[in-house]
């Protein structure tokens, strides 16, 4: 899971709106790393400056997209002066399984931001999955989703619909503070996926979603009726 520019400018407007204020936490979910393009993006030098921060020693490995060897994404949250936590299978700060493990107790509440930046479409237990977001984010923090929506056939279990995000909102008493439907492109269909019934390029688009948790209420499971 990569941490790109976009995401940094997401941060940016969030930070001037004053909706992080007072954060300090942040959990990744899924240990994230960051692209060469956040690294040679002028939004780095904009958000360090804005937060005054010290520009994280960050070293680009030459690849469009990220690789073993790619920063982690607690170098930038710790620079900005976030203390960050990962949330992985394995890999991560914390081992728990999406599909089926249970936030620990001392987690429940604990962080002011969730970053879920290209995980959860991942885990075939979505239920699951967004419950532990739940769990782990205290009344008052943000739940920040950067996902797929159409398009990303070869990519992941999931895409998902905004309806989804607003349901999820509504059940939960979450304020949605952003909500951004954004246009990566066209993308030509792996051969494996291809058919008399598929186009030869389809457009792909993703969400952008940023939930406040307004209530200490367990998680409610969104339904579609």
């Amino acid at each position: 899971m990569g941490l790109g520019g976009a995401i940094l400018r997401d941060i940016i407007a969030f930070k001037r709106s004053g909706l992080l204020e007072g954060y300090r936490r942040i959990v990744e979910i899924g240990a994230q790393q960051i692209e060469d393009k956040m690294i040679g993006s002028p939004a780095l030098d904009e958000i360090v400056t804005l937060f005054g921060a010290a520009k994280p020693d960050l070293v680009p490995i030459g690849s469009p997209t990220v690789g073993p060897n790619s920063p982690p994404g607690r170098l930038l949250w710790s620079a900005l002066g976030f203390r960050s936590q990962s949330i992985d299978i394995e890999g991560g700060d914390i081992c728990l399984d999406l599909n089926a493990g249970v936030t620990p107790e001392p987690l429940r509440g604990a962080f002011d931001l969730a970053i879920n930046a290209g995980t959860t479409e991942h885990i075939a237990n979505q239920g699951n999955a967004f419950a532990v977001i739940h769990d782990l984010t205290r009344v008052g923090g943000m739940m920040y989703h950067r996902v797929p929506a159409s398009g990303h056939i070869d990519h992941g279990f999931f895409g998902y619909q905004p309806k989804f995000f607003h349901r999820l909102a509504s059940a939960n008493d979450y304020d949605m503070v952003h909500f951004a439907i954004k246009v990566d492109g066209d993308f030509a269909p792996p051969a494996y996926l291809r058919g008399k019934f598929l186009p030869d390029k389809m457009l792909r688009t993703h969400l952008v979603v940023a939930l406040v948790r307004k209530a200490a209420g367990k998680f409610v499971t969104p339904t579609d009726a």
